[in-house]
């Protein structure tokens, strides 16, 4: 059963990047801009977040839009990255690393992949990665959000994939808008 990782007392860095966050609340528009444009302090702060809270992997698949992310916890983790992408209303995974041998070496065996997103919604990109990873025989040993909406399929879908979730901000929709959850979501 896969489930959502968070540590009471982090770092600096993710209670900078929480801060962050907790200034575009209550509006779900607010936090998607903010996202888009993240700051570079608060990007390391969430690749050191997940740097330290991952487990080892061979190769990062960036959802769209965090392709910035990706880099920077790939240069962390020295691993190299690709990308999940819709072409032609199919997704697909593109990258160098795919083409060139020896770019994306197994330590253990197989090929042990993470998905790197901004904000963990519908999972409908994660899922794709994940699924596109398994037809080339990696195993997704995570998904690293940058956000996760509580309330949001995107959780349940991976829950049921056996996908972990880790994620330094974790939110929740209320009448009045998206707050901080206070309370850890239930594994599918």
């Amino acid at each position: 059963m896969a489930c959502t990782v968070t540590a009471p007392e982090d770092p600096p860095m993710p209670n900078t990047f929480r801060q962050t966050i907790a200034e575009m609340l209550p509006s779900p528009e607010a936090v998607q801009a903010r996202l888009s444009v993240l700051s570079n302090r608060d990007r390391l702060g969430v690749a050191e977040f997940f740097s330290e809270r991952l487990p080892e992997v061979d190769v990062l698949i960036a959802t769209p839009g965090a392709q910035t992310l990706s880099r920077e916890l790939g240069a962390l983790r020295g691993v190299p990255g690709v990308t999940v992408t819709a072409l032609a209303g199919h997704w697909t995974l593109v990258g160098s690393a795919l083409h060139q041998p020896g770019d994306i070496q197994p330590s253990r065996g197989g090929v042990r992949a993470a998905v790197v997103s901004l904000e963990l919604l519908g999972g409908q990109p994660e899922l794709a990665a994940a699924l596109l990873a398994a037809r080339l025989d990696w195993v997704v040993a995570a998904v690293a959000a940058a956000v996760e909406r509580t309330d949001a399929p995107g959780h349940v879908r991976l829950s049921m994939q056996g996908v972990p979730v880790v994620s330094p901000v974790l939110l929740a929709s209320t009448p009045g808008g998206l707050v901080l959850e206070r309370r850890m979501p239930q594994s599918a």
